[in-house]
């Protein structure tokens, strides 16, 4: 044997053992890259028409039901409000506040079966917010969102930037797995609002003044606020077609300058009220 046919005899031996300890099994294949890929903490947010992030869950307790109040808003001048599930389920009555000791009585209650949403009815309505739609698509991350409502029961304001997509899980009085966009609180007013309880189902505008979601929950250590899906907006409405009426529509535009004084036209207006929810007893939890 000569000494080429030495060398590469020698060769195919190595190559087999490297091969017996990292090859792989006969009819596996190599992951797609895109498979194994580290993934970001908030995946960058895309357009679907139906939600569905894969970002964090955020788990909160759906704690026993008592009188409250809470922030709705009008989105046809019929009657039809939106406003968070957790503020009109369990009530025993529920007003949308005109006046003090004044209000028009809710006559209809529709919740979401799997999304932090009411939809209520009044025999009569005020001036409606637009709806952004579908073919819009979500907010960027980076996009500013502005909420008006009754924080503490008292009139306030937030102003947000989207950073991404999750999932939010009720659990307690009802149990709910919905996606959510999750905000990070530039600025409050009052800034001396201790929390932001009584917010809830507000809504969340870009700045255009178009309802891009309904404000579900708040973390004050992290500053941040949650917002419903636009796709669980347009799932909740899209099985009442009455609610569906020509909404009002905003003129100018929303920024940090500019947003407290949009809250204040909108609660003057009554587009963005306070919901009261009386409960006759606390319930205890089943």
């Amino acid at each position: 044997m000569n000494r080429l046919t030495y060398l590469l005899a020698l060769l195919a031996v190595l190559f087999g053992a490297v091969s017996a300890l990292f090859g792989e099994d006969e009819g596996a294949r190599r992951p797609r890259q895109e498979t194994v890929a580290p993934q970001p903490l908030w995946p960058p947010l895309t357009p679907p028409r139906r939600a569905g992030p894969s970002g964090p869950t955020i788990e909160v307790d759906v704690g026993a039901k008592g009188s409250s109040t809470g922030t709705a808003f009008a989105i046809s001048p019929d009657g039809w409000w939106l406003t968070a599930r957790h503020v009109a389920h369990g009530c025993d009555a529920l007003w949308i506040q005109t006046a003090p000791r004044k209000g028009l009585r809710v006559t209809e209650v529709h919740l979401h079966p799997n999304a932090d949403l009411a939809l209520l009815r009044t025999r009569s309505g005020r001036a409606a917010l637009p709806l952004a739609s579908l073919t819009q698509g979500v907010p960027s991350r980076g996009e500013s969102g502005f909420s008006s409502g009754y924080p503490q029961g008292q009139p306030g304001d937030v102003q947000a930037r989207v950073i991404g997509q999750a999932r939010l899980k009720s659990v307690g009085r009802y149990r709910i797995n919905e996606p959510i966009l999750a905000w990070a609180e530039v600025s409050r007013q009052p800034s001396n609002l201790p929390a932001l309880g009584g917010l809830s189902g507000g809504p969340m505008l870009n700045d255009q003044g178009r309802v891009v979601g309904v404000l579900v929950a708040s973390s004050k250590r992290r500053g941040r606020v949650m917002t419903t899906s636009q796709s669980s907006i347009h799932e909740l409405l899209g099985q009442f077609p009455a609610a569906q009426g020509a909404a009002g529509t905003f003129t100018g535009r929303i920024d940090g300058n500019s947003y407290t004084t949009v809250g204040a036209s909108l609660r003057q207006d009554l587009t963005v009220a306070k919901v009261i929810c009386q409960v006759k007893q606390t319930r205890r939890r089943p």
